[in-house]
Parts: structure tokens; sequence; C-alpha cells
């Protein structure tokens, strides 16, 4: 059980964050079987795809994923305002994804995520 009293430390974190896209990973997300780090640092979340852990083409796994920016997938951890998602929001500002040549794949700060995932940004957002 975790203690919500205190903020997160940054290996709960990335536990948190890791946790989740291994979750998406074992249903079959092809775009979540090419994460190769996951790293927490100055309120950022980065996690790093490499296609080839996947076993797809990059160009493969990129143009069939169901999301424009990454972020906004594996953001979800801190996205909800459940007991994990206002616990992560606390110390998380942002999440960036980046292939494993620094390429970048998306990025969303936490407060978007929220707003999106509980409808009170913009449509489009």
């Amino acid at each position: 059980m975790r203690n919500y009293s205190t903020p997160p430390s940054d290996d709960e974190i990335v536990d948190a964050f890791s946790r989740f896209a291994s979750a998406r990973a074992e249903a079959g997300v092809m775009v979540a079987k090419a994460i190769s780090d996951v790293r927490f640092g100055d309120g950022r979340v980065t996690v790093v795809l490499d296609p080839a852990k996947s076993g797809a083409e990059y160009w493969a796994l990129i143009e069939t994923s169901a999301f424009d920016n990454l972020a906004e997938l594996f953001g979800i951890p801190a996205a909800f305002d459940d007991e994990d998602g206002t616990w992560l929001r606390g110390r998380v500002s942002t999440v960036e994804v980046r292939d494993v040549d620094g390429r970048p794949l998306g990025t969303r700060t936490t407060a978007e995520l929220n707003d999106k995932a509980t409808g009170r940004g913009p449509a489009g957002a």
C-alpha cells in the first residue's frame, strides 16, 4: 500500500510509469513493448522507445500507434484524479517520449494530461 501522505520518491515515480507500460506491453500494445528506459528528473518523466526491442520496424511502430502524441499514452499514470494520479502530479510536471536516438515522439504536461483525462480541457488538446 502506498503512503499518499508523502510525495513519491524518484524510484516510486519510475516504478509507477514502468508498471503501467509493462501492463500495456503484456496486453499486446506494440509501442509499449518497445520501451527501453523510463527515467525521472527535474519534474520530467522520460520514456525511451527502441522499436527494435518490440520486433517492429520504426516506421511501422510509430505510424500504427493510436496516439499522435505518445505522451498521452505513457502519461496515463499521472492523468486521472485517482489517488495515484494526484500523488504523482505532486512531483511530475511533464511526460516526454523519445526514441532511442533522442527524437521527440510527444510531450505533455501533467496538467494537460489531467485536463484531457477528466474532460476539463479543450477537445483537441
